[in-house]
């Protein structure tokens, strides 16, 4: 019997610390239960078996805009139909901008991108990047705009609240307007931002759900750190690393649970 796959898309638009997140999840799972599978846009075209031992679709974080490059029409359906089937999908960042019924990515400026999203698996407005949380600093794609945020986890993902440390670059909150009985469950919330944004939601989309995280909890002081090598300015950034360090198992506790949430057995 073929072991449950976790398929990640490693695609045009996705980071450099892709091959980073998949090794991370891959050390949480129990040990020999899971095959996790890198994945192209060509193999959501074609590959029709793709999902058939399918358990876990992770988006990882990069940019938006090549991924509706990519996979606009049949290969989101095909993302939807596995997910509204019983699958799961983890958006990260880019991942869960995607994933929302639209985005509102610097709204107002001159590099704005905005506009509805074909998976909605999230019935909000992803609305980023949070100057607030990076002190001014507009988000680009070096270490400069990065920066370790604090979280707060709710009932929903944890059994105690719990306050930790996470990475931040170029992510969202999750905006459900008026709407008081959205149906998403909000697992974790933006302090450092006033009204304590959502900073982590899923919801159910058929017999499935969706996960999406606007912070990198997969980064820890070591990756961060890692992150950072080869840049002239890695001295002025330490201090992101160590903030991480500071929660650092709890941030891992945390991103433990999130893979739970997504009901995988862990090691």
């Amino acid at each position: 019997m073929a072991k449950p796959q976790i398929l990640t898309y490693i695609d045009a638009g996705t980071s450099d610390g892709t091959a980073r997140l998949m090794r991370m999840i891959g050390q949480q799972l129990l040990p020999g239960a899971y095959e996790i599978r890198a994945v192209m846009a060509d193999d959501l075209r074609h590959d029709a078996a793709l999902f058939d031992d399918a358990a876990l679709f992770v988006m990882p974080g990069g940019a938006d805009l090549p991924y509706c490059a990519a996979l606009n029409g049949a290969p989101n359906a095909r993302i939807r139909r596995f997910v509204e089937q019983g699958g799961v999908y983890l958006g990260i960042c880019a991942g869960a901008y995607y994933a929302c019924r639209e985005l509102a990515f610097h709204a107002g400026t001159e590099g704005a991108i905005c506009g509805a999203r074909e998976l909605n698996f999230v019935d909000a407005v992803a609305v980023g990047s949070l100057p607030q949380l990076t002190g001014g600093v507009a988000y680009d794609a070096t270490p400069r705009s990065a920066t370790a945020t604090e979280i707060r986890t709710t009932h929903s993902l944890t059994a105690a609240p719990t306050t930790l440390y996470a990475h931040y670059h170029g992510g969202c909150r999750f905006d459900f307007g008026d709407a008081t009985n959205h149906a998403a469950r909000i697992l974790a919330v933006y302090t450092g931002i006033e009204g304590n944004p959502p900073a982590i939601v899923s919801a159910s989309v058929g017999k499935g759900c969706a996960i999406l995280t606007g912070v990198h909890l997969e980064i820890s002081e070591r990756e961060c750190k890692d992150a950072l090598r080869g840049h002239s300015d890695m001295a002025a950034h330490l201090h992101v690393c160590r903030k991480l360090a500071r929660t650092g198992e709890a941030r891992l506790a945390v991103f433990r649970q999130l893979l739970a949430h997504a009901g995988l057995l862990l090691g």
